[in-house]
């Protein structure tokens, strides 16, 4: 069986928006509920606005992590960034994270800062897995794409606006 972790944000407007992970068939459970944990406090500090849950196929919590509470004022689900992965067959994946801390765009240009020390760590994370040892878990989880291939490099990391979905 295939995991994939949703991932729900909401930036100070009250919109919200998704992004998805997916990760190898054949990992344990309780593998995943690890790796979902770990990989928002990756995510955390990349975004202004406020991861409200992540999800598999139930929710994980995460209100005892630390992360942000409240969305930072002027956080948009519509502002983001697109990271575009390959795959070890050398296929596209990508995810996109809204609410996007413009902190980390590259002054004058739409690229994200891969040299960014909390993008960076997200980026090593997506690319060479988290080791879920030291938090109880069986070893190293490395992201995949819907065809269970694992993620290896990171392609492109750009600013992306969208038109989100009213809640309304």
């Amino acid at each position: 069986m295939a995991f994939s972790i949703i991932v729900s944000f909401r930036d100070n407007k009250n919109e919200r928006s998704t992004t998805e992970i997916n990760l190898p068939s054949g990992t344990a459970y309780d593998d995943v509920l690890l790796f979902a944990q770990e990989v928002v406090q990756l995510i955390d500090p990349l975004i202004t606005g406020a991861i409200e849950r992540v999800g598999i196929a139930a929710t994980v919590d995460v209100s005892g992590l630390g992360l942000t509470a409240a969305p930072t004022v002027g956080s948009d689900v519509e502002e983001g960034a697109r990271f575009q992965f390959r795959t070890a067959l050398n296929n596209f994946t990508s995810l996109r994270l809204p609410t996007f801390d413009e902190a980390a765009i590259v002054p004058g240009t739409r690229e994200v800062s891969q040299v960014d020390t909390d993008v960076a760590a997200f980026l090593t994370a997506m690319e060479s897995g988290i080791d879920l040892t030291g938090v109880g878990g069986s070893g190293t989880i490395q992201p995949s794409d819907k065809r269970d291939e694992d993620i290896i490099t990171t392609q492109q990391a750009r600013e992306q606006f969208l038109s989100s979905r009213s809640n309304r």
